[in-house]
């Protein structure tokens, strides 16, 4: 059967949850391809709940679901490119595009929207901390010399912008900027930077959040067109918020709202709110009355956090 968009994340544990609220948001917006899972550990609850498929997986409405277990003891964020090329190359053969999302993100336009943007290169946005980074910038220089070093490649000196490692949109024409992603990655234990763990030394470091700084490595020295959208695409900022990405800890199952708030005087994010939105339908992991009580909790303290505020 012929897939033109495939889509993917990984997790393990109780990033479950968020699994299925990126599902939901993906079937409530009109997707209609495969959403792969690639997962670490015990399966999500939720999957055997599920009605199958007769290719083994399951279904949601148009969306056909399908897990593959990963046996690996690198963090799970530097199997991405890993990941989206063994989509293309065995799972999904007859792909023309392959989306990837953390799975603390949720889809909140109508599907139509990716696919028209697909058309137009590789689908990126730009990041909240460094959105731009321009050509003379320390990281840009460091990461210039990795690239030419231990790749083989020289970096546009044109594009200014800093990308979020959260969200990519690939089609098969431009597989290249995986593989060069991929290439990176396996190259950072020689430079000494391991890959077992999250954001290993400090920001000071020339690579800290290493899926990241690879994928912009990747993305600046590829030969064709990018297509991004500014730190607005993942909601990071006002103006055309096409996904939410709840990058910041906890995330938004583990997060005590009221608590945070009195403790900590942070509100609620609206990238919090949409992960409520989208967490229990079609895909339940969660109980009705979970639900009811976890979003009871965040709208106290929306109403509470108009009034209460930590001390400066």
């Amino acid at each position: 059967m012929t897939s033109p968009h495939v889509f993917c994340t990984l997790g393990e544990g109780d990033y479950h949850h968020g699994v299925a609220a990126l599902l939901n948001s993906l079937v409530r917006n009109g997707f209609t391809g495969v959403f792969f899972i690639g997962w670490r550990g015990t399966s999500p609850p939720w999957l055997e709940s599920l009605e199958r498929h007769s290719d083994g997986g399951w279904r949601v409405g148009a969306v056909r679901v399908r897990l593959e277990l990963l046996d690996t003891p690198w963090l799970l964020a530097h199997v991405k490119p890993h990941f989206m090329l063994d989509l293309l190359d065995r799972l999904e053969p007859t792909a023309g595009t392959v989306w990837y999302a953390d799975p603390d993100v949720v889809v909140d336009t109508s599907w139509s929207f990716f696919e028209r943007w697909s058309e137009q290169g590789v689908a990126l946005c730009e990041d909240c901390c460094f959105p731009k980074l321009a050509p003379h910038h320390y990281l840009r220089r460091a990461w210039a010399v990795f690239a030419r070093e231990r790749l083989g490649l020289v970096l546009d000196p044109a594009m200014s912008s800093g990308f979020n490692s959260g969200f990519i949109g690939v089609s098969r024409g431009d597989r290249v900027l995986l593989e060069t992603w991929q290439r990176a990655l396996v190259e950072l234990p020689a430079v000494g930077v391991p890959l077992e763990k999250l954001k290993p030394g400090s920001r000071l470091d020339f690579f800290f959040g290493t899926d990241q700084d690879t994928l912009n490595i990747a993305a600046l020295a590829h030969p064709e067109i990018v297509s991004s959208l500014g730190p607005e695409g993942m909601g990071f900022t006002p103006g055309m918020s096409v996904v939410w990405h709840a990058a910041d800890s906890p995330k938004p199952w583990r997060k005590h709202y009221l608590l945070d708030l009195l403790i900590n005087g942070r509100g609620v994010g609206n990238a919090h709110r949409r992960y409520w939105y989208y967490a229990c339908a079609p895909v339940q992991s969660w109980s009705n009355r979970q639900v009811w009580l976890r979003r009871a909790q965040m709208k106290t303290a929306v109403v509470l956090s108009r009034f209460y505020h930590a001390a400066p």
